[in-house]
C-alpha cells in the first residue's frame, strides 16, 4: 500500500529509498533504536519495505506500517538506519521525469517518516473533507 500523508511512517529490516536529494547527518543516539544515521530525502522520493521485521512488531512508533511492499511517497521525508556506516546513494536516471535521482538500499533496521507531503495530494484530501461535511 502507498502512503502519502504527513506523519505516515514505515519500519522494516530492509528498504529501498529513492529521492532526488539524499543527505546524511552525523550519527545520533535514538532512544528506541540506539546509535543510528539520519538521511534527509528531499524532492520527490519513495521509501519501500523490501524485508519485514521479524517479529512483525513496531519498535519506534506503534502506528508504523510494517507490511512488505508498503511504500511512502512524498516531497520530503527522513530515514533512520540503525547503522553508523554511511550508505552511499547510487545515481539513477529517469525515476521521476527527466532528472536523475539517488537510490540506496538499507540492510539494517530502518524507520522512515514523511515530513512534507506532495502539495496537490494534501489539497485534494482537504477538498474531500470539505465536500464530506
Amino acid at each position: 500500500m502507498v502512503f502519502y500523508k504527513a506523519g505516515d511512517k514505515i519500519e522494516c529490516e530492509y528498504s529501498e529509498v529513492i529521492a532526488k536529494d539524499i543527505k546524511v547527518s552525523a550519527p545520533q543516539k535514538h532512544p528506541e533504536i540506539g546509535l543510528s544515521l539520519k538521511y534527509k530525502c528531499k524532492r520527490d522520493g519513495t521509501a519501500e519495505i523490501t524485508k519485514e521485521l521479524n517479529p512483525k512488531e513496531a519498535i519506534v512508533d506503534e502506528k508504523s506500517n510494517l507490511n512488505n511492499g508498503d511504500k511512502l511517497n512524498a516531497n520530503s521525508f527522513y530515514v533512520l538506519v540503525k547503522n553508523i556506516r554511511k550508505i552511499k546513494p547510487v545515481k539513477i536516471g529517469g525515476h521521476t521525469g527527466r532528472h536523475s535521482s539517488q537510490k540506496m538500499n538499507t540492510k539494517n533496521f530502518t524507520y522512515a517518516e514523511i515530513t512534507k507531503p506532495y502539495a496537490h495530494i494534501q489539497n485534494a484530501l482537504e477538498s474531500k473533507k470539505k465536500l464530506e461535511e
